[in-house]
Protein backbone atom coordinates (compact mmCIF):
# COMPACT_ATOMS: atom_id res chain seq x y z
CA UNK A 1 0.00 0.00 0.00
CA UNK A 2 1.36 3.43 -1.36
CA UNK A 3 0.22 6.28 1.04
CA UNK A 4 0.50 9.73 -0.33
CA UNK A 5 3.26 12.61 0.69
CA UNK A 6 1.25 15.57 1.87
CA UNK A 7 4.22 17.71 3.01
CA UNK A 8 3.68 20.90 2.70
CA UNK A 9 6.29 22.94 1.19
CA UNK A 10 5.56 22.26 -2.52
CA UNK A 11 2.59 24.56 -1.62
CA UNK A 12 4.97 26.79 0.35
CA UNK A 13 7.57 27.31 -2.16
CA UNK A 14 4.95 27.88 -5.24
CA UNK A 15 3.12 30.36 -3.49
CA UNK A 16 6.53 32.02 -2.16
CA UNK A 17 7.60 32.59 -5.97
CA UNK A 18 3.92 33.66 -6.90
CA UNK A 19 4.53 36.30 -4.62
CA UNK A 20 8.13 37.58 -5.39
CA UNK A 21 6.66 37.52 -9.24
CA UNK A 22 3.80 39.66 -8.35
CA UNK A 23 6.22 42.17 -5.86
CA UNK A 24 8.76 42.22 -8.71
CA UNK A 25 6.23 43.03 -11.52
CA UNK A 26 4.52 45.90 -8.85
CA UNK A 27 8.34 47.59 -8.43
CA UNK A 28 8.81 47.44 -12.27
CA UNK A 29 5.72 49.05 -13.00
CA UNK A 30 6.33 51.71 -10.07
CA UNK A 31 9.50 52.62 -11.16
CA UNK A 32 8.41 52.77 -15.01
CA UNK A 33 5.50 54.98 -13.76
CA UNK A 34 7.87 57.67 -11.63
CA UNK A 35 10.27 58.19 -14.67
CA UNK A 36 9.96 61.43 -17.12
CA UNK A 37 8.55 60.47 -20.34
CA UNK A 38 10.95 61.00 -23.10
CA UNK A 39 10.17 62.72 -25.87
CA UNK A 40 10.48 61.52 -29.24
CA UNK A 41 14.55 62.60 -31.13
CA UNK A 42 14.17 64.33 -34.14
CA UNK A 43 15.31 62.86 -37.14
CA UNK A 44 18.04 64.15 -39.49
CA UNK A 45 14.83 64.96 -41.81
CA UNK A 46 13.54 67.21 -39.75
CA UNK A 47 15.37 70.24 -40.99
CA UNK A 48 13.06 70.56 -44.10
CA UNK A 49 9.95 71.72 -43.63
CA UNK A 50 6.58 69.91 -43.72
CA UNK A 51 4.48 70.60 -46.93
CA UNK A 52 0.81 71.23 -45.94
CA UNK A 53 -1.68 70.20 -48.23
CA UNK A 54 -4.13 73.69 -48.86
CA UNK A 55 -6.38 71.76 -51.45
CA UNK A 56 -7.31 69.66 -48.06
CA UNK A 57 -7.44 72.10 -45.16
CA UNK A 58 -9.64 74.41 -47.48
CA UNK A 59 -12.12 71.42 -48.32
CA UNK A 60 -12.17 70.98 -44.49
CA UNK A 61 -12.69 74.36 -43.79
CA UNK A 62 -15.67 73.94 -46.39
CA UNK A 63 -14.06 75.58 -49.69
CA UNK A 64 -14.81 73.79 -53.45
CA UNK A 65 -12.74 70.97 -54.52
CA UNK A 66 -12.29 73.25 -58.31
CA UNK A 67 -8.59 74.09 -58.04
CA UNK A 68 -6.40 76.99 -57.59
CA UNK A 69 -5.85 78.18 -60.90
CA UNK A 70 -9.21 77.25 -62.08
CA UNK A 71 -10.80 80.40 -62.16
CA UNK A 72 -10.52 83.42 -65.29
CA UNK A 73 -9.56 85.96 -63.64
CA UNK A 74 -9.97 89.38 -65.07
CA UNK A 75 -8.46 93.01 -64.10
CA UNK A 76 -10.74 95.09 -61.50
CA UNK A 77 -10.74 98.55 -60.75
CA UNK A 78 -10.22 98.37 -57.08
CA UNK A 79 -8.23 95.28 -56.79
CA UNK A 80 -7.95 95.37 -52.88
CA UNK A 81 -11.65 95.41 -52.62
CA UNK A 82 -11.13 92.29 -55.04
CA UNK A 83 -9.58 90.28 -52.76
CA UNK A 84 -10.75 88.84 -49.25
CA UNK A 85 -8.65 86.76 -47.00
CA UNK A 86 -11.17 84.10 -45.47
CA UNK A 87 -7.65 82.14 -43.10
CA UNK A 88 -4.61 81.72 -43.18
CA UNK A 89 -2.06 79.13 -41.92
CA UNK A 90 0.95 81.07 -41.37
CA UNK A 91 4.33 78.52 -40.16
CA UNK A 92 5.42 79.10 -36.80
CA UNK A 93 8.84 80.80 -37.06
CA UNK A 94 7.29 83.64 -38.98
CA UNK A 95 8.92 83.16 -42.39
CA UNK A 96 6.59 84.58 -44.61
CA UNK A 97 5.54 80.51 -45.71
CA UNK A 98 2.43 79.66 -45.16
CA UNK A 99 -1.14 78.92 -46.59
CA UNK A 100 -4.39 81.58 -47.47
CA UNK A 101 -7.96 80.98 -48.24
CA UNK A 102 -8.76 84.20 -50.22
CA UNK A 103 -12.03 84.64 -52.05
CA UNK A 104 -11.33 86.46 -55.51
CA UNK A 105 -14.64 88.35 -56.26
CA UNK A 106 -16.96 86.97 -53.75
CA UNK A 107 -16.63 84.01 -55.24
CA UNK A 108 -15.87 80.84 -52.79
CA UNK A 109 -12.81 81.11 -50.84
CA UNK A 110 -10.18 79.22 -52.63
CA UNK A 111 -6.64 77.34 -50.38
CA UNK A 112 -3.54 79.43 -52.41
CA UNK A 113 0.56 78.89 -50.81
CA UNK A 114 3.24 81.02 -50.91
CA UNK A 115 3.68 81.59 -54.86
CA UNK A 116 0.69 80.87 -55.92
CA UNK A 117 -1.14 82.94 -58.56
CA UNK A 118 -4.19 84.51 -57.71
CA UNK A 119 -4.59 86.30 -61.33
CA UNK A 120 -2.24 87.02 -63.71
CA UNK A 121 -0.64 89.79 -62.31
CA UNK A 122 -0.43 88.92 -58.55
CA UNK A 123 0.61 86.15 -56.49
CA UNK A 124 1.07 86.08 -52.77
CA UNK A 125 3.71 86.98 -51.49
CA UNK A 126 3.84 86.24 -47.30
CA UNK A 127 1.47 85.10 -45.17
CA UNK A 128 1.38 86.34 -41.66
CA UNK A 129 -0.15 85.52 -38.25
CA UNK A 130 -3.29 87.49 -39.46
CA UNK A 131 -2.67 88.84 -42.92
CA UNK A 132 -1.10 88.14 -46.17
CA UNK A 133 0.86 89.96 -48.77
CA UNK A 134 0.47 89.96 -52.51
CA UNK A 135 2.84 91.19 -54.89
CA UNK A 136 3.44 91.03 -58.87
CA UNK A 137 6.63 88.51 -58.02
CA UNK A 138 8.01 87.09 -54.88
CA UNK A 139 10.97 89.46 -55.28
CA UNK A 140 8.64 92.42 -55.67
CA UNK A 141 7.46 94.67 -52.94
CA UNK A 142 3.59 94.16 -51.82
CA UNK A 143 1.05 95.63 -53.81
CA UNK A 144 -1.89 94.60 -51.92
CA UNK A 145 -1.93 93.81 -47.83
CA UNK A 146 -4.78 91.78 -47.03
CA UNK A 147 -5.86 91.53 -43.22
CA UNK A 148 -8.09 89.10 -41.18
CA UNK A 149 -11.19 91.00 -39.70
CA UNK A 150 -10.78 91.38 -36.24
CA UNK A 151 -11.56 88.96 -33.46
CA UNK A 152 -14.43 91.47 -31.35
CA UNK A 153 -16.27 91.43 -34.93
CA UNK A 154 -17.20 88.11 -35.76
CA UNK A 155 -20.66 86.86 -34.42
CA UNK A 156 -21.10 83.23 -33.79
Amino acid sequence: MTTLDLSPWPARLSTFLLAALAAASVVYWGLRWTEPVSTPRASSDSSRPNTIDTGRVAQLLGASAAPAGADDATPAVNAAGKYKLIGVIAQVRGNGLGSALIAVDDEKAKPYKVGDRLSDDLVLKSVSARGASLASSLQAPALIELELPPLASIKP
